[in-house]
Order: C-alpha cells, then sequence, then structure tokens
C-alpha cells in the first residue's frame, strides 16, 4: 500500500503523534524532494502507447500515439499527505480548543518553519486546494484558521491567498478572521516580493506591508473592498521596488492614491487598474513626466480621449505593450499611436467601422492576441483582420451576430498562426458554416477551440469533412457548444479521439450523447489512463 492510500487516524489532540510524524516524513524526505523540485528527476511518467485508429473515410489503420495521465510525481505525493495531515490536525485543534491548543498550534507552527520557504510556499497553495475541496461538501471552512497561522512563515518570498476567493465564497465574518492572521504575520515576512490578496487587503494590511516589506515587487489586492487611498499612499511609500500592482474594482481607490503610486514607484511597469487612462491623461498630460508602464487600460467608463492625447501617453509610456480599453470606434482607431501592442482587449457598443480598420492595419504584425467585444462582426472585418495580422495566435471574439455582404472564404493562409480561437455569438444567433469552415478547415496549429452559437447545420458528417482537412492535431481543448443543442453524436467524440492525439478537455454538454454514452465514455477513457477530461 503506497502512503497515498493509507488511511489517515484521527487522534485525539493530546497525542503528539499526527503532529510529528507527518511533518517528520516530510523532513526525511526533503533531500529528495527538493531534488525533484529542482530537477523534475523522479517525475515520472508512461511512455505514450500506440494505439491503432481506424480511419472512417479511408479505411486506412492510422498510428496514433495518445497521451497517458502523467503518473503523480513523488513530490506532489509528499505535497499532498502533508496538506491532508496539517488540515485534519487543524480541524482536531480547532474543534477541541482545550487549554493546550495555543501550545500545540505554536509547537507545528516551528515544525514549519523549519521547511525552506519554497516548500512552505507549495503547501500554502496545496493546503487552499484541500480546504476548498472539504469546503465545496460541507460548506464549513473549518481549519483554515489555524492553517494560515502555523503556514504564513518568515522564510515566505511569494504567498499566493488568492484561491480563499477564486476557489470558496466565504462570509464576511471568516474574511475577517483571515485579514486579522495576515495582519498578525506578514510583520515577519521580510524577504516577500510577490503577494496575491485578492479580495482579502486592507489599509491595515498594506501599512503593515509599507513598513516591513521592502522588497515587494509584485502585489495584487483586487477587488478588497476595504483597501482605500491611504492603502494606496501606503503602498507608494514603503514599496519603492513595486513592479506590478493590481488594484481592479477596488471601488474606494480615487484618482488621487492611483496618482500618488504613479509619482512615488518609479519601477511600475503594470497597474491593473480600471480607471488608470483617465487619470494619468488627466493629471500628467502637461508634464514631461514618463512612465515605464508595459500595460495601459481605461474599462471602468468609455475612453474618449483626444487624438493628441493618445500621442501623449504613447510618447510617456514607450514601452507599452498590451492595452485593454472600453472605446468607440474613433477611439479604437487611435490605440496605434500608444506603439507596437502585442495583446489588445476591445469593449465596444458602436459598430466596427474605420477606426477598427486603421487600428488592426497599423498595428499589422506586431498584434499576437486579440480580445474583442462588440455588438456585431462582419465578414469583411473578419477578412481584413487575417490579412493585417499574421503573427495573431490567440483570437477571443464575442460578439451578437456574424454577418456581412461578402462571401467569407479563407484562400488558406488567413489566422495560419493561430492557436486559440474563441468565437462566442452572445445572442445564440446562428453563424454561418462558412464562418466555422474559415477557421477550422485552415488554422493547422489550434490547440484550444471554443465556439458558443447556434450550431444546427454542425452535423457528424460536417465535422468529418472538417477533420478530412485539418485534422487538429494540435487540439488540447475543443468545446463547441449551444445553449440549445448541437447535433453531434458519441461518433464525433471517438472521431475527435482518434483525430487529436493531445486532446486533454472536450465538451459535449449540448450534443446528442445520451447519459448511458456520456458514462461508458467517461469509464473508457478512466481505463484507459487518458488524459483527457469530458463535461
Amino acid at each position: 500500500m503506497s502512503c497515498r492510500d493509507m488511511p489517515l487516524q484521527r487522534l485525539p489532540v493530546n497525542k503528539h503523534t499526527i503532529l510529528y510524524s507527518s511533518v517528520a516524513l516530510f523532513i526525511i524526505n526533503l533531500p529528495v524532494l527538493l531534488l525533484c523540485h529542482c530537477t523534475d528527476t523522479f517525475g515520472i511518467r508512461w511512455k505514450t502507447i500506440p494505439t491503432m485508429i481506424l480511419n472512417c473515410d479511408t479505411g486506412v489503420k492510422v498510428c496514433r500515439m495518445p497521451e497517458r495521465r502523467p503518473v503523480e510525481t513523488l513530490e506532489s505525493t509528499c505535497f499532498v499527505v502533508l496538506a491532508q495531515s496539517l488540515h485534519h490536525l487543524a480541524i482536531e485543534l480547532e474543534e477541541t480548543k482545550d487549554d493546550e491548543c495555543s501550545t500545540r498550534t505554536e509547537e507545528l507552527s516551528q515544525q514549519i518553519n523549519s521547511l525552506p520557504g519554497v516548500i512552505i510556499e507549495q503547501l500554502v497553495t496545496k493546503v487552499i486546494e484541500i480546504i476548498q475541496q472539504s469546503f465545496s461538501r460541507t460548506r464549513r471552512p473549518i481549519g483554515l484558521r489555524t492553517c494560515l497561522v502555523v503556514l504564513l512563515q518568515p522564510a515566505i518570498q511569494r504567498l499566493d491567498l488568492s484561491g480563499l476567493f477564486f476557489r470558496m465564497r466565504l462570509p464576511g465574518s471568516i474574511n475577517g478572521g483571515i485579514r486579522e492572521v495576515v495582519s498578525s504575520q506578514i510583520s515577519g515576512m521580510k524577504n516577500l516580493t510577490s503577494l496575491n490578496l485578492v479580495s482579502k487587503c486592507s489599509d491595515e494590511i498594506l501599512a503593515i506591508i509599507c513598513k516591513h516589506c521592502p522588497d515587494l515587487t509584485d502585489l495584487n489586492v483586487s477587488i478588497s473592498d476595504l483597501v482605500t487611498d491611504q492603502g494606496m499612499k501606503s503602498v507608494a511609500i514603503g514599496c519603492t521596488k513595486l513592479e506590478t500592482l493590481g488594484i481592479y474594482k477596488c471601488w474606494e481607490v480615487t484618482s488621487e492614491g492611483i496618482v500618488c503610486v504613479l509619482r512615488k514607484a518609479r519601477n511600475l511597469s503594470k497597474m491593473k487598474c480600471d480607471q488608470l487612462g483617465a487619470v494619468i491623461i488627466s493629471t500628467f498630460r502637461d508634464s514631461a513626466t514618463t512612465f515605464k508602464l508595459k500595460h495601459f487600460e481605461q474599462t471602468h467608463t468609455l475612453f474618449e480621449p483626444l487624438e493628441e492625447d493618445m500621442a501623449w501617453v504613447g510618447r510617456a509610456c514607450p514601452d507599452i505593450e498590451s492595452v485593454s480599453l472600453f472605446v468607440d470606434d474613433e477611439g479604437l482607431g487611435m490605440i496605434p499611436q500608444l506603439g507596437k501592442v502585442k495583446v489588445l482587449e476591445v469593449e465596444t457598443s458602436a459598430v466596427l467601422g474605420t477606426g477598427f480598420v486603421n487600428a488592426v492595419t497599423c498595428l499589422g504584425s506586431s498584434l499576437q492576441t486579440l480580445q474583442l467585444n462588440c455588438n456585431q462582426m462582419s465578414h469583411e472585418s473578419l477578412v481584413l483582420l487575417g490579412e493585417s495580422c499574421p503573427q495573431l495566435g490567440t483570437l477571443h471574439i464575442s460578439t451578437a451576430v456574424v454577418e456581412g455582404d461578402k462571401y467569407l472564404l479563407n484562400p488558406g493562409h488567413l489566422f495560419s498562426a493561430l492557436t486559440t480561437l474563441h468565437l462566442q455569438v452572445w445572442k445564440e444567433s446562428e453563424i454561418s458554416r462558412e464562418c466555422v469552415e474559415f477557421f477550422l478547415l485552415w488554422c493547422q496549429k489550434l490547440e484550444s477551440v471554443l465556439i458558443k452559437a447556434d450550431l444546427k447545420f454542425l452535423s457528424d458528417q460536417f465535422l468529418a469533412r472538417l477533420l478530412a482537412t485539418n485534422p487538429l492535431t494540435h487540439a488540447r481543448l475543443i468545446y463547441i457548444t449551444s445553449d440549445s443543442h448541437v447535433p453531434l453524436t458519441v461518433a464525433s467524440v471517438h472521431r475527435l479521439l482518434g483525430s487529436c492525439p493531445g486532446l486533454e478537455s472536450l465538451a459535449v454538454s449540448s450534443w446528442d450523447v445520451t447519459e448511458e454514452e456520456y458514462f461508458s465514455l467517461r469509464n473508457s477513457i478512466s481505463a484507459s489512463n487518458y488524459n483527457l477530461t469530458i463535461t
């Protein structure tokens, strides 16, 4: 029986067995674990086993190499065992609450403190995952506070508690307890360089960071209601090495706090702030100030700059690589004045016109990622985008309709570099078969495909014809879905498995796949140990 299969004993709190045995086992294996962590020498994986797939069109057997689910590494197994043991002990301590509770918590903290900082950092993430799994079943975050008390150690350099927001929704009293623990522990983390406290930060915590964490370069406190301008002033004064700051949806932070950070944090290269554009123009437009910012953003309200304003931003921020804006078509046409933008995220309620044409033709080969949310996408705009931006690797389009007077035809070279295609028609309007063929027949490097629309024409025969021309051999994620119905059957599932050897995730919830067929597929994949999830 492996250590992972051994049942965890629920021992009385007055016994030290679980306290010392779990941590001692971890420390004993530490040399091997560190070697695994640094070189992955022991990250054993099964060799892929060739499978003979019958080509339904030609009758010829083709040798495929389906990827098997990798064997869990010794490092990962050790983390799981220790995280589970730590969580069980934390539950015991919180449920008992006798006179020796604080003493045993301190003893456990000392044991964890003996581990290297890089190990503790990963253990924090793993324990949060264990607690999230428990919370999803019981709706009780029991053990969380004690785990944080013993895990937030001085040796930590990179602390990520974002899982406490993205993985579970906690009541206000629990969030208050989390902030209390962080406030008491973070003063000892003098080597901290990266901190992610999404939704869990406060001005009090930022004041402590200001005094005790001078080497902090990466800070994310987005969606934190208790962060105000006062907290931003603390960051500006005490974190002079800051390079990345996330204050997205911090509604209590005004232009005053943002300006203070921009003036003091001269190494700042990225500020995730939904009102950055308006603030930087209104405050610094008439000065000679320059910035190292690589990201420019204005999504809180409609961004309506003058042309000379955008030209000034391009001069004041010469290193801009990514842009995120809520603009009209005229503002869209000014984006090239910001420089050779590589990543562009745009939301617009206007009809794409001359501004869009100017943007894509001027950005040209520099544009690598485009995320576009608009009311209408024309065939002409798609063709222009493909012709003007040959290096585009990621394309996300969310729109109400895709249509046009021009017949949509891909001569073969458009979007040839595309690896990610997400096309969502959010009013569930039907898109044409020509639109699907435009991408799926010719984009041979696709790794991620998400198409959500009315797809009544997408039959097994249609998909078979697509795969015969472009087998999507690089695909790892395929989501073809609709709020109504997609007429694909289990035959298309098997055809995709045979055509896409690296496929890891496939969504069939809208398909003509019965519950019996779904469970049969899932069991077969599990029995074959394929590294594939079907939803």
